[in-house]
């Protein structure tokens, strides 16, 4: 199901991309245009992109939900930081981009319609001004953010500690693209926590737990860190059963993890 909804998510992110083309389209041929009924035409257009384009957040922003869920990153600081980004950037465009484009239709309106109130001079100059280009940049510096968050899930020292010893957690080890540990042991229906040693330095690795070896339903998904470092993932309880985990960077690490009840202390006396 993890994959399903990351799926729906990228089926959200496509459209809003392609929606949002659109007016990005018309950003720049209006700075040639000069035309004001063309103007007023390319307005109209950029305006019948905007029901698929909050459709299509709608559907990203749900699919992501989920997704963040099932994959327990909720827990992890990349997923808040794209949101309080995607909200920002959101933000600040809708902010700077629509008192400029009322103005512009306003005033190719009332040239198309007669009017001598603005002359061409007047039109050119609102027209090549730097806002259109201010608002482009902050949507793509914006979404090349959130693509590096998703990408390489950056913890911003949230969501991982320094690896401690204690009851209930597990070791493993990642050393020459490959797991030392091979096979680890956790208590059943109870958190745990699972202490990832990774000794490649400057090389990303994980440890996510799924199912079963076709790793199409995941239990926990760690996130990737880029050694050399120790972190401590916390892992939520999970039944009695064995169970696969591996690098989700490198599909060639892989691992068993057991999961068995803890035998009751024996009573003293």
């Amino acid at each position: 199901m993890y994959q399903w909804w990351v799926f729906v998510h990228l089926v959200g992110v496509f459209g809003f991309l392609l929606s949002h083309g659109v007016s990005v389209m018309v950003t720049f041929r209006l700075r040639k245009e000069r035309d004001p009924g063309r103007i007023t035409h390319l307005l109209e257009v950029s305006g019948t992109s905007i029901k698929g384009f909050y459709w299509s957040l709608a559907v990203l922003l749900v699919g992501g939900v989920v997704a963040g869920f099932l994959g327990h990153w909720w827990g992890q600081g990349w997923i808040w930081a794209a949101i309080a980004t995607l909200v920002i950037v959101s933000l600040a465009m809708y902010a700077m981009a629509r008192p400029y484009y009322r103005r512009v239709g306003l005033v190719a309106r009332a040239m198309a319609g007669g009017s001598q109130a603005v002359t061409d001079a007047q039109l050119d100059q609102i027209l090549r001004g730097s806002r259109p280009n201010t608002v482009a940049a902050i949507g793509m510096v914006g979404l090349g953010f959130i693509l590096y968050l998703m990408l390489f899930k950056p913890t911003f020292g949230f969501g991982s500690t320094t690896a401690a010893t204690g009851p209930n957690q597990v070791k493993v080890v990642a050393k020459g693209i490959a797991f030392t540990t091979k096979t680890i042991a956790a208590p059943a229906t109870q958190p745990f926590g699972l202490i990832f040693d990774s000794q490649d330095g400057g090389v990303p690795h994980n440890v996510a737990i799924y199912t079963d070896s076709s790793a199409a339903t995941p239990l926990f998904v760690g996130t990737i860190v880029t050694g050399p470092r120790v972190t401590t993932y916390h892992v939520p309880a999970l039944q009695p059963g064995t169970y696969f985990f591996r690098c989700d960077v490198h599909h060639q690490m892989t691992g068993t993890v057991t999961v068995a009840a803890v035998p009751a202390a024996s009573p003293s006396g």
